[in-house]
């Protein structure tokens, strides 16, 4: 006796929920699936069901591309989210569930995005304003540090949110930080000598040095404390990290526009300029392609060389 055949619409579904384990990283394969649900709805389709794929055709991604942009969407967020639906699909065809990818490049165009990112980087002299921002009390000891590390190794707020007190070692003559980046990947980043300072501070004042497994940067335990009254057990969130930069900046009267993410831009630009080497920036980065790499680093001059300059009539 033979068991039942297997149910096609099923296989289907397995074959969609092992596209989005396949990422190790936990905000990936979130972001992924929204990406995924917003396409279905666009499409009337049920999220229960995505066997309904196979009816997806060129026209239709091209259709959700062009809503997207009509909605006001940055032509980086519409590329990103035009390149999960062309990984789904090109994941269903070597399940052998799909004939042609519908969201290939052949069939429908990514936006075009320019080189430089959007994101604002800081010069090195705001960037040292920045740093110096912080007051002298627990959290003020805290933000110095934090700081620091963002600015000297260039590092993402969720790397940063995932640094544990034992991943602050000694490596032969060098202070190094051990991050865990995307899809879970590890590196070691040397530490800069005042980083190492600001870190070793840090870690005095918030009495944590042998928690080795406990997150590096934490909340305070209240609200109002300023750190004075301790530090909770648990990491920062990012949202907080990036309150906390916003912060500064108002009061410093940057620009607007700054992030948390303008310090990685800030750290590769500066690197860049000071003649570090695009392959090694890529490793500080994290990055698994010097081409990403390059989209960080800023023409800080490239204004100021307009032929707009040397025109003369």
């Amino acid at each position: 006796m033979t068991g039942a055949a297997p149910d096609p619409a099923e296989q289907f579904r397995e074959a969609c929920r092992a596209w989005l384990s396949k990422s190790p990283s936990r905000d990936t394969r979130v972001n992924y699936a929204h990406d995924l649900n917003e396409f279905l709805a666009f499409m009337g389709l049920d999220g229960d069901h995505p066997e309904r794929l196979v009816a997806v055709r060129p026209h239709h991604v091209a259709a959700w591309r062009d809503r997207l942009r009509e909605g006001g969407l940055t032509s980086s967020s519409i590329r990103r989210k035009m390149t999960v639906l062309r990984s789904l699909f090109s994941y269903l065809q070597t399940y052998g569930y799909m004939g042609v990818n519908p969201a290939h490049s052949d069939f429908v165009a990514a936006p075009a995005v320019p080189r430089d990112g959007k994101t604002v980087g800081l010069s090195p002299e705001d960037c040292r304003r920045l740093l110096d921002a912080p007051p002298s009390d627990p959290t003020g000891i805290r933000d110095r540090a934090l700081l620091a590390v963002l600015a000297y190794t260039g590092c993402r707020v969720g790397e940063l949110t995932r640094l544990t007190v034992g991943g602050y070692k000694q490596t032969g003559t060098h202070r190094v930080l051990e991050v865990f980046g995307k899809g879970g990947k590890e590196r070691q980043v040397p530490l800069h000598p005042e980083a190492v300072e600001r870190v070793e501070e840090w870690i005095d004042a918030a009495h944590i040095r042998g928690e080795l497994r406990g997150p590096l940067f934490r909340p305070s335990r209240s609200a109002r404390g300023g750190g004075r009254d301790g530090f909770a057990p648990r990491p920062m969130t990012r949202r907080a990290v990036q309150r906390l930069t916003e912060g500064y900046v108002r009061r410093l009267n940057l620009d607007p526009n700054v992030t948390v993410h303008s310090l990685r831009v800030t750290a590769l630009t500066t690197a860049r300029e000071r003649g570090s080497d695009i392959i090694d920036l890529q490793e500080f980065a994290g990055h698994a392609d010097p081409r990403t790499t390059l989209t960080y680093i800023r023409s800080r001059d490239r204004l100021s060389k307009s032929p707009a300059y040397v025109l003369r009539y």
